[in-house]
């Protein structure tokens, strides 16, 4: 067990990674899912750094420090992620089915970070 609570935040880091290079070099892949259209050269350039640079930046982190710690604060970070979607259902009026997708993959990811403290 104590291999799997290793390594399941650092398959989280890898996601995460995955999903910043993603966001830094193809935004549009994430843009058009939610049916976001930026017209400007700064729409552009605020999607790649919130999409792409701020994921690619916490997974390096995590996978080069490998603390504890910064897994952690990911794990929350993510959480939060999580708790505006849920947030977003109540006020916003998304959908569900439309919500089920962003759901998972954001709780999954806040799990994979929090492994350690919820299965340790």
């Amino acid at each position: 067990m104590e291999t799997v609570v290793y390594w399941l935040p650092r398959v989280g880091a890898g996601i995460t990674l995955l999903i910043g290079l993603v966001g830094f070099f193809r935004p549009r892949l994430f843009l058009d899912q939610v049916g976001i259209a930026l017209q400007t050269p700064a729409g552009w350039s605020e999607a790649r750094g919130v999409f792409g640079g701020l994921n690619l930046g916490m997974a390096v982190a995590a996978l080069g420090l490998g603390d504890p710690v910064i897994f952690t604060a990911l794990g929350m970070g993510w959480g939060g992620v999580t708790l505006a979607r849920f947030w977003s259902l109540a006020v916003d009026g998304i959908g569900l089915q439309a919500s089920i997708a962003p759901l998972l993959i954001d709780g999954g990811l806040c799990f994979l970070f929090l492994s350690p403290l919820l299965l340790g």
